[in-house]
């Protein structure tokens, strides 16, 4: 039966700083992994961050013109009310209708004309018709210069009718803007709420792999010291071995300068071969197997 050799001890720890080396090794590349899907997460937030902060900035910009315009709105609206007051105030100014009153002057008037010219009358009588024709041509005159101012006024509200319906319409069409622009900038905002949610996802993941990285990163670590250390053993034992080596050396070649010396005495032959194996046999180099 042949006996199995047992590994030496420089062999052992050979044995244990490959692996430790492997080990570490392998753990840095799982390291670099989760560093490289970090990174890679990283870069995707920055492009969302960027597409957020360009939809943020349009969101704004339709803001400030959806604000322009509603406040054109609201000074169409105000100037259009205040033309509805001024209105207001100008019918207030308008008398009832006088077309009647102006007709039954006039009718008056052409009468007294009418009975002047065709009747007989005494003199108080006829000073007494005159006088009362001056009075209603004065009154037809008054009513008539009242007429007309009251169609200036009438004009005047016929003028703040038109404005006013402008003014509402140009009010209109602002808000028809206030409204598009506002919708605008909603579905903008709604965009940006979406990806803030989707920015936090990536950041929440690129962190996952930044702790799994400094986790396995820091077992690298502690395996690449381990690793050092027992490297610092194998060359210790390496050195060891080599001078035990040489020491063996220096032994067998200073018994054999001792049995060269001794060659010529045959009596001592045998008793310097035995020496030399026991002296070898006590350094541990030469194994008696069975």
């Amino acid at each position: 039966m042949v006996r199995r050799k047992e590994k030496s001890e420089m062999e052992q720890a050979e044995i244990k700083l490959e692996n430790l080396i492997q080990r570490r090794d392998a753990l840095n590349a799982e390291a670099a992994v989760s560093r490289e899907e970090r990174d890679l997460l990283h870069g995707q937030k920055k492009e969302v961050v960027d597409q957020a902060r360009a939809l943020r900035d349009e969101r704004d910009r339709l803001v400030d013109e959806m604000r322009a315009h509603r406040d054109r709105r609201n000074e169409f609206q105000r100037k259009a009310r205040d033309l509805i007051e001024l209105k207001r105030k100008v019918r207030g100014q308008l008398h009832g209708s006088i077309s009647g009153e102006l007709e039954r002057l006039r009718r008056d008037v052409k009468g007294m004309e009418m009975r002047q010219q065709t009747t007989t009358l005494k003199i108080e009588e006829e000073n007494a018709l005159l006088d009362d024709l001056r009075e209603k041509l004065k009154e037809l005159k008054a009513l008539e210069h009242l007429r007309s101012e009251q169609d200036k006024v009438g004009k005047e509200v016929r003028d703040l009718d038109g404005s006013i319906t402008d003014l509402f319409r140009a009010a209109d069409k602002e808000h028809e803007l206030v409204v598009k622009l506002n919708a605008e900038a909603k579905d903008r905002h709604e965009k940006v709420a979406a990806l803030a949610a989707q920015i936090s996802t990536l950041g929440a993941e690129a962190d996952k792999k930044h702790e799994a990285y400094l986790k396995v990163r820091t077992r690298a670590d502690e395996l690449h010291g381990k690793a050092m250390e027992m490297r610092e053993q194998v060359l210790t034992i390496r050195n060891t071995h080599r001078a035990e080596i040489r020491e063996a050396r220096n032994l067998l070649r200073q018994q054999n300068i001792t049995v060269r010396r001794e060659l010529l005495d045959e009596r001592k032959l045998d008793k310097a071969a035995e020496e030399a194996l026991q002296l070898l046999l006590k350094k541990g180099r030469v194994e008696m197997k069975g």
